[in-house]
């Protein structure tokens, strides 16, 4: 009696069939979805990502924020002659409509003493991405006077009335982020007055 070798001769012969059917489908998945898209591809090509502003590539419109904030920050007239040496008052919660819904974090800031115009202190509180608020905390009474938002931070001094939102920084690309030009606030009678842009 003879045995069909027939199947035995397939086997092999579909096993090759199945390799070479996944060897071609796996070139065909290496294909990136650009090559498989030709406008895709030719949008790709092109230097399509913006760096932020440097230094280096777009002197003028930094330098100009950076020399503006510098000026207003060495003006003498805007020196705090003396500093508050008194107790530091508690968080005046009925000073101001926010006081009580950031409570913690403003009783918290607050610990870190005067950092601001002589007597005041700053507390930072996040309001989002790219979102900041500072307030204005006085510490003879307690009372939140005043708060400024920014979206790159801030910059002020104890020995200063000064206050920069959005501190000039090489690295922000300002075309790109209109919400994050530089400007100069100075406390006057416990309110902020924004600063001319040009000097």
């Amino acid at each position: 009696m003879r045995k069909n070798t027939l199947p035995y001769l397939l086997l092999p012969l579909s096993f090759m069939a199945v390799v070479g059917a996944a060897c071609q489908q796996k070139a065909e998945e290496e294909k990136t979805i650009a090559s498989t898209h030709p406008k895709l591809e030719e949008h790709l090509q092109r230097d399509s990502v913006r760096t932020p502003i440097t230094s280096d590539e777009n002197p003028e419109l930094y330098q100009r924020y950076r020399l503006r904030m510098e000026a207003y920050q060495s003006d003498e007239a805007f020196r705090v002659q003396e500093a508050y040496k008194g107790r530091l008052a508690p968080l005046d919660e009925s000073s101001h409509a926010d006081a009580s819904q950031y409570r913690s974090a403003l009783q918290e800031g607050l610990k870190q003493g005067i950092n601001f115009a002589g007597r005041y202190t700053v507390v930072t509180v996040g309001c989002g991405t790219t979102c900041q608020e500072h307030y204005v905390v006085d510490r003879q009474d307690g009372k939140v006077l005043d708060k400024l938002q920014s979206s790159t931070g801030a910059q002020f001094s104890p020995d200063s009335r000064i206050f920069i939102v959005n501190p000039p920084d090489s690295s922000h690309n300002y075309v790109e982020c209109p919400y994050c030009e530089p400007a100069a606030y100075v406390l006057e009678q416990g309110k902020f007055r924004k600063l001319p842009q040009g000097q």
